[in-house]
This record gives structure tokens, sequence and C-alpha cells, in this order.
């Protein structure tokens, strides 16, 4: 089992889109009162000429995962992104770390947040953050795991609905061992 990680293109607007679909589907769908506003949601979100827009987007970074050479997860910074809840002007945004459920458990993740980490140590902010859902124990407890730590919360809403999350946040210059 062999995990390659690319920095995607516009190209990759559709693989994003159906990953983007199906790990938030199989996620967040049971949270939906709704169901035709978590498909409109899924619908716009990753939709690839938006998605192809967010690519070409300079403060934006997507990372895609391969495993064995298929399309297993991606990820997605924001350089630029403040969160009220962190006290610092320098900050960089997680947006999204998604991996297909078939591919869960296998590494991608922990693949994906390596390079996130990377591209955040390079770019220097103070803190890199990200929000996950308040009852996404596993999300929670893998980003515990990786040194981040719950800062605040957050509430978004999806059509009628109103979600919580948690703000996490890691000091980079904790996010890959010491520059000395």
């Amino acid at each position: 089992m062999s995990i390659k990680i690319i920095t995607a293109d516009i190209s990759h607007a559709a693989i994003i889109g159906t990953i983007g679909k199906k790990s938030f589907r199989k996620s967040f769908e049971h949270l939906f009162k709704n169901k035709e506003e978590l498909l409109e949601y899924l619908e716009n979100t990753y939709c690839p000429v938006k998605l192809a827009k967010s690519l070409r987007h300079e403060d934006n970074i997507y990372l895609l995962a391969f495993i064995d050479g298929e399309p297993a997860g991606f990820a997605k910074i924001k350089k630029y992104s403040l969160n009220e809840h962190i006290d610092s002007v320098s900050q960089m945004e997680l947006q999204k770390i998604y991996v297909l459920g078939e591919h869960q458990g296998k590494g991608i993740g922990s693949a994906l947040l390596t390079e996130v980490k990377k591209i955040a140590k390079e770019g220097s902010p103070d803190y890199l953050w990200l929000d996950t859902h308040i009852s996404n124990d596993k999300a929670i407890g893998f980003y515990e795991k990786n040194g981040f730590r719950k800062m605040g919360k957050y509430y978004f809403t999806i059509g009628s609905q109103t979600f919580e999350y948690h703000i996490m946040g890691l000091p980079v210059a904790l996010a890959v061992g010491s520059a000395c």
C-alpha cells in the first residue's frame, strides 16, 4: 500500500467534489432533519465549477491523497484566515481533511495532516486552526492526538439547521518539531 500526496489543481475539481460529497454525507447525514437541505448543500459546496474557482484562489491550497493510485482523500488549507478564538493575527486555517470511508484507518488522514503541518511551518503563521463538529469524536481525538486543543466554539447554519463546532488550534512552532 502506497500513499502519494500531491498539490491539486483545477483538473482535480471533480475528484475533490466526489470525495467531499461522499465523506461529508457519511460523517454528517445523520445530523440533518431535512435531507433536501443536505443534498442542496452538497451540490452547492462540491460543485466542480465552484471547486475550480476555489482551486485557482491564491490563498487556498488543496492536497489530494492517493492510495495505490486511487483517489482517497483531500485537505484544504486557507493561508490567511483569522479566527476570533485564537489570540494571534498570524493564522492559517485547515478547512478540511476528508478521507473516503473505505480508506479510513490506512494512515491517509495522518499523511495529509503531516503535509499540512509542513506547509504551515513554511508559511510561518503562529497558529494552524480548524473547526470540527462537536459530535465528531473520531476527528476530535485525531486532532488532539496531533497536538490541537479546543479553543472555542463556532456555529454554522445549513438551511434551517444550526450546527455547533469546536475551534481547535495548534501553535505552528509545535507542528513539525523544532527549527533547531
